[in-house]
């Protein structure tokens, strides 16, 4: 019963978080906080990337990883482009494997 009440609970503060939100803004969000909201995909993707890739373990861990994902980087930062940055950093995941590092 306990555990039930705890899951309602979260589920109404999290609507009435959502929801103050959309009603403080109204049906128009102000430019300066839509610019904000461009940057929300690349942060919470740098989030659950970074630790995975460069702390597998819960420290940091030179290795295939850290590599694969440092070109990762680099063809991310050239290109700008999600295909050629994923298959970049898995060819140089894969190439490093290979090689038995």
């Amino acid at each position: 019963m306990q555990n039930l009440l705890i899951f309602f609970g979260m589920a109404v503060v999290t609507y009435f978080t959502r929801y103050a939100m959309i009603a403080a803004l109204g049906r128009e969000m102000p430019p300066l906080v839509r610019r904000w909201l461009g940057y929300v995909p690349a942060a919470v993707l740098a989030a659950l990337v970074a630790p995975a890739a460069l702390a597998p373990q819960g420290r940091v861990q030179l290795g295939t990883n850290v590599w694969a994902t440092a070109i990762g980087l680099l063809v991310a930062w050239r290109t700008r482009n999600v295909l050629w940055t994923i298959l970049a950093g898995m060819a140089t995941f894969w190439l490093l494997r290979s090689v038995g590092l």
